[in-house]
């Protein structure tokens, strides 16, 4: 590969990690923690990249081996090109965050994790609630404080695990939790039971994908209800029950992942 191809390689990564910290977009792959070291590291790559172009412009020795590239061998031609081309993609097109594709099937989940569940919940009529939080109360007390009020839960709606008795929908919210980045994203589920009916026709795959209008999109949606007391253990998979009796379509929020 030429230094050229190099130069332009460093501009390109350089300049996706900028832009994806300065639009928001860095937190459809890592946790908000990570924006400055991110941003660094992309500062740092362009700076590289402009110090080394200025050095071969200005005929500057750029270390103590032989550069290939001034002697007429030029490594890679065309083919080192196409290596700009996947950066280029990433700098025009964003892809999306995670979504229920990535849940990885029916019995997809995250362990759950310790929680106090005595903790008092937040003030308020039906709080909001992540869905991480509701699996962890109910996996450390089935019957605690989490059973005993209305909450409000957001996330996307998939194919229920399994069938459950007493007026459910078909359908669990799910959430991805991520520890550290997009690559270890895993899913927490709280099952719906829906006597009303109040989720028909907008279940997974449904009407017209919901805010923005895509088929393919996933069913984002925020559901108010109360945990049924005895659900969330080891024996349903750590999969709580919320009775719901409200919902409404919202749109993706910001951030997409629960931490």
């Amino acid at each position: 590969m030429s230094r050229d191809t190099q130069h332009v390689l460093l501009v390109l990564v350089g300049g996706v990690l900028v832009k994806i910290v300065l639009d928001g977009s860095y937190l459809r792959y890592v946790r908000p923690w990570s924006a400055t070291p991110v941003l660094l590291a992309g500062v740092v790559l362009v700076v590289v990249a402009v110090v080394g172009l200025v050095r071969d412009l200005r005929g500057l020795p750029v270390g103590d081996g032989e550069d290939h590239a001034d002697h007429g061998h030029h490594h890679g031609g065309p083919a080192a090109w196409m290596l700009v081309l996947p950066v280029l993609a990433l700098l025009l097109v964003v892809p999306p965050a995670l979504g229920s594709a990535a849940v990885g099937g029916p019995g997809a989940r995250a362990a759950p994790v310790a929680a106090a569940p005595d903790d008092p919940l937040p003030p308020g009529d039906a709080p909001p609630l992540g869905l991480l939080e509701v699996v962890s109360r109910t996996a450390a007390d089935p019957y605690g404080l989490i059973t005993t009020r209305d909450v409000t839960l957001t996330g996307f709606l998939v194919p229920a695990r399994a069938p459950r008795p007493g007026g459910t929908a078909p359908v669990d919210l799910a959430r991805l939790v991520i520890t550290c980045c997009a690559a270890d994203a895993s899913a927490v589920r709280v099952h719906l039971a829906d006597p009303a009916g109040l989720l028909e026709g907008i279940g997974p795959g449904a009407g017209d994908g919901g805010p923005g209008g895509d088929p393919g999109a996933d069913r984002w949606v925020a559901v108010r209800g109360r945990v049924v007391p005895g659900t969330g253990t080891a024996s349903d998979g750590h999969v709580p029950t919320l009775t719901v009796t409200s919902s409404s379509l919202v749109a993706t929020p910001e951030p997409v992942y629960e931490y």
